[in-house]
């Protein structure tokens, strides 16, 4: 099936090449399209994999097409894997999947009704220091979850089709529910617009968790980084986590590929709850590139083509699910207030 499978990669933006890269180790070229309106992108496509097609128009290509690579602008997103869905066509669509969460519902229930495989494209689901934290996390190695806490931000261009929100906090949120399993019940949220765009270039998230989890991301495009993004030319970035529990916590930083693992709980002694310490330090988890992360993602979207497995990153929680939570940062940003979430 892998070797046979014909797809169609709409859009070359930042994020083509890298795709357009990953798709090259998992298919020949001539079963790869790019469709882009733009002539120079195109071109620019061609140049990078020499023997695929480049189209202008995606829709006349979709007759030729088992699956579609989505990596258009978000309000794009809900047009073009709707038709994609409609003609029975397997969807990879970049995150977030949709503007909000009523379009999801909508590409969710078409998805079934056409049986066929959509998988949101969420870069730290198949980042091998994320899935080293999941299974620490699964094995109680950190104890009971208590707080997670994310800094996605830097220097960096803003986006003509969106905020710190959509475009980078929708990483984080997902991978601490993720991290947590279970969908925040509440959320707060602080957003800025800066620059006077009509988008947030700060947003500060807070969430709570039915478990009792408390999870807070950073992002935004006016605080400074700490290290050469290597997916955004010219920016400096920090993209870092920590994941506290009652018997320790793990810290990730993607950016510097270093992680930490703390063996450290509390105990009352004297009538102080003072830190116990255990064995601590670096955990030895291969880098990777964001080829190699992307490559991972797609190669588990041929598989669930293949095998009718669902997807790690599928519809429901990460199209609906997730942008129920950003619909309510969105509104509690606007109101000033807490926002809870329909379970």
């Amino acid at each position: 099936m892998t070797g046979e499978i014909r797809i169609l990669q709409v859009g070359y933006g930042a994020f083509g090449a890298t795709h357009l890269d990953a798709w090259s180790g998992l298919l020949p070229a001539a079963a790869i399209t790019v469709a882009d309106p733009r002539p120079d992108a195109r071109a620019a496509a061609a140049a990078r994999l020499p023997g695929i097609t480049t189209v202008a128009d995606w829709r006349p290509a979709l007759a030729d097409a088992d699956a579609v690579d989505i990596l258009t602008p978000t309000d794009s997103h809900h047009a073009i894997a709707g038709a994609a869905i409609d003609r029975g066509r397997h969807v990879f669509v970049e995150k977030p999947v949709t503007t909000d969460a009523e379009e999801a519902r909508d590409l969710l229930r078409r998805a079934g009704a056409a049986a066929v495989v959509v998988q949101a494209g969420l870069y730290f689901r198949f980042h091998p220091k994320a899935r080293a934290a999941r299974r620490l996390v699964g094995e109680g190695a950190v104890g009971r979850l208590r707080f997670l806490q994310g800094k996605f931000a830097g220097f960096k261009r803003a986006r003509g089709d969106s905020g710190a929100l959509l475009n980078d906090a929708v990483h984080f949120i997902d991978l601490f529910g993720w991290l947590a399993g279970e969908r925040p019940a509440t959320v707060h949220a602080v957003t800025r617009d800066h620059f006077g765009r009509g988008f947030e270039d700060l947003a500060l998230v807070t969430l709570t968790y039915p478990s009792g989890i408390v999870a807070h991301v950073a992002t935004g495009y006016v605080q400074p980084g700490r290290w050469p993004d290597t997916v955004v030319p010219g920016a400096i970035t920090s993209k870092e986590i920590q994941v506290s529990g009652s018997e320790g916590a793990i810290e990730v930083d993607f950016a510097a590929e270093t992680m930490v693992h703390h063996r450290v709980r509390h105990e009352l002694s004297d009538g102080l709850w003072r830190p116990v310490y255990g064995r601590s330090g670096p955990m030895d988890v291969p880098a990777a590139d964001p080829v190699a992360v992307v490559r991972a993602e797609l190669s588990h979207f041929l598989h669930c083509i293949a095998t009718g497995a669902a997807p790690d990153a599928g519809l429901a929680e990460c199209g609906v699910d997730l942008a129920l939570v950003l619909d309510a940062a969105r509104r509690s940003a606007a109101e000033g207030a807490v926002i809870r979430i329909d379970p």
